[in-house]
């Protein structure tokens, strides 16, 4: 009995330790019958029972290892005694629960035994093995019933062995703090940026980290995120399958922001609810908390990716929409058909920017030619409705309010951020072999996929569109030239990923230049431009004519010239010289020409003349039919 009194003073000191130090601490008792399997066991003993009792504590969620003590009695065949069995060891076991409901455990035990026959008695070792099956009545007990193996050991032979079946019951005790509900904590390495409020649901604000306070496993768990008006939706931050007592997951966080958030003029917070919905032992909770979410002001930008800038421009501002569509309007009277289309767009909407008195304005507190090249700082950029209505602005304030007002109008744009410059390069919709026809050195345009572009500087916006485009081309050879890396950012590939702000302003509103001074500023730089760039090759054919006199392929190629030129009375003195030579090719331009000027008279002249002279040519009879159709209206 010495040795039955030492195994009952162990397990209560194993009681006490891990009830002092386990944060899942079980009593497990089991009543048990058994049959005597073997040689050693069945020719002597009978169906027998008794119980064991474990002190657990639980291990990284699936192992269980405790003290355990045991008493058997099972009756000789024959006699009438009762042998009894007093045992007492360690125990482990492994356990996971597979529903809910349903806890599987298997393990083994073993230590020392002593046996007690009449006045006998007999101490060895001890061993079993066990399977069960439990169903959990809350949290805390559990009610489960299994089998096993048992085999006491003598010197030579066991000295019982047999099967094992019973029923038990198992209770937890906490010894940590249970809070009884699941929360969460954000970490959130920077505040949210309202102008990029549409990429964060999926791209996270910080990570969450879900604790189970719960007294059991939680299951199913789905973590979701609303702020009232700033949030258009609940958006899903992610699941899991199950999540340990006491343990914890870490997700992303994500939110359907709203437009609202782009109120943010300085910076602040959001208060936020998350709802995390989970199961508990089959039962559906929620448990709701209070997030707090910092949040830039809108004007805030890290130049992380040039990209991003893509964001400011969006080409349906009612602010910007008003200026470019006067801007245009202007435009519209006085397109020379010869010229580009997009290029002569592009000059007049530069050339009202600077007529409006729209200039650059040094930023002292977050200059471009700093921040743009540093992605650790925040920078602060203007809406393009904002530079309207200040009239100033950095370099890249300027070339977004340009780029948007070109997006507004269909022109494709792109923006590439030099280290002292910000260039905007529009594309003018032409194949190589037209741009060649446009510019006397395509050198100084930009080839991008497959597209012609022109690039204008910001740095000289002020001195007109001519200057600007020469200092874009200067400034970007240097660039290239230093080994200065170049990033060409398109804004229709970039709102893919940044898509437009779409923000509307509420500051002073904008007034229109006067139309006139418009006319004249265009008209200064479309001079340049046309000696620029047509110069050159019209004082070639002049000179060609003067080596070799005049034919119709040469008065009738310097007249081309000019009507790319938008110089139409120069175009007629040399069409008609190549017509009084006979060139039919001549008579039409000429008709072409009148035909621009409404002068329906004149055009349908040269037009019947060709047919008279050539009844099959189809340009001369297409012409005429133009000349007809209007003279109808």
């Amino acid at each position: 009995m010495r040795t039955s009194l030492r195994l009952v003073l162990v397990l209560v000191f194993g009681l006490t330790v891990f009830r002092l130090y386990a944060f899942d601490f079980n009593l497990r008792l089991t009543p048990v019958a058994a049959i005597p399997i073997g040689s050693a066991s069945t020719p002597y003993y009978s169906l027998g029972g008794g119980a064991f009792l474990n002190a657990d504590i639980d291990l990284f969620h699936f192992l269980s290892i405790g003290p355990e003590i045991g008493y058997y009695v099972t009756p000789l065949l024959n006699t009438g005694t009762y042998p009894t069995f007093f045992s007492g060891g360690l125990g482990i076991g492994s356990y996971f629960y597979p529903a809910s409901r349903v806890a599987l455990q298997a393990g083994g035990s073993g230590g020392v035994y002593e046996m007690s026959y009449d006045e006998l008695s007999y101490s060895n070792l001890w061993w079993k093995a066990y399977g069960d099956v439990g169903f959990r009545i809350s949290p805390s007990l559990t009610l489960s019933g299994g089998a096993g193996y048992l085999n006491f050991r003598a010197e030579d032979e066991p000295m019982y062995t047999g099967i094992l079946a019973g029923i038990g019951v198992r209770y937890f005790f906490r010894v940590g703090e249970v809070s009884g509900s699941v929360t969460a904590t954000l970490e959130q390495p920077e505040p949210v940026f309202p102008l990029l409020y549409g990429l964060y649901n999926r791209n996270s604000i910080g990570t969450l980290t879900i604790h189970n306070g719960e007294t059991a496993e939680i299951r199913n768990v789905s973590v979701g995120f609303r702020a009232d008006a700033y949030t258009s939706s609940q958006v899903l931050s992610g699941t899991r399958d199950i999540i340990r007592r006491n343990g914890t997951t870490t997700m992303p966080l994500y939110a359907e922001f709203s437009e609202r958030i782009q109120n943010f003029t300085e910076s602040g917070v959001i208060r936020g609810e998350l709802e995390i919905k989970y199961e508990l032992l089959g039962a559906e909770r929620v448990s709701y908390q209070t997030l707090v979410i910092p949040v830039h002001n809108r004007n805030t930008v890290r130049w992380t990716d040039p990209a991003v800038l893509a964001s400011f421009v969006s080409p349906n501002s009612p602010e910007v929409l008003d200026f470019s569509k006067y801007i245009v309007g202007i435009a519209r009277n006085s397109l020379r058909t010869g010229l580009n289309r997009n290029m002569q767009f592009a000059m007049y909407l530069l050339e009202g920017m600077n007529v409006a008195g729209i200039s650059y304005s040094n930023d002292d507190t977050t200059p471009y030619v700093e921040y743009h090249r540093d992605p650790t700082l925040l920078d602060y950029i203007q809406y393009p409705f904002q530079t309207l209505a200040f009239r100033l602005g950095d370099y890249d304030d300027l070339g977004l309010l340009y780029a948007a007002a070109l997006e507004s109008v269909g022109i494709r744009t792109a923006i590439i951020p030099l280290r002292n410059d910000f260039i905007v390069a529009f594309s003018l919709e032409v194949t190589q072999q037209q741009a060649e026809a446009l510019f006397d050195n395509t050198d100084r345009l930009l080839t991008i996929g497959n597209d012609i572009w022109m690039p204008l500087s910001f740095t000289v916006m002020r001195e007109g569109f001519m200057n600007s485009w020469n200092n874009a081309v200067t400034n970007i050879e240097a660039a290239v030239n230093a080994g200065d890396p170049i990033e060409i950012v398109v804004l229709r590939d970039a709102w893919a990923t940044y898509p437009p702000s779409g923000i509307r302003g509420q500051e002073a509103g904008f007034q229109n230049p006067p139309e006139a001074r418009v006319d004249r500023a265009v008209e200064t730089n479309m001079l340049r431009y046309i000696a620029t760039e047509f110069g050159p090759k019209i004082r070639e054919v002049e000179d060609e004519i003067a080596r070799s006199g005049g034919s119709t392929q040469l008065y009738n190629r310097l007249g081309v010239l000019y009507v790319r030129a938008g110089l139409y009375n120069e175009a007629r003195q040399e069409f008609a010289a190549s017509a009084e030579l006979g060139s039919l090719a001549a008579m039409i331009n000429l008709g072409n020409i009148e035909l621009l000027d409404n002068n329906f008279t004149a055009a349908g002249r040269w037009f019947r003349e060709v047919l008279e002279q050539q009844p099959e040519n189809q340009a001369a009879r297409t012409g005429l039919e133009r000349v007809e159709a209007r003279t109808l209206e």
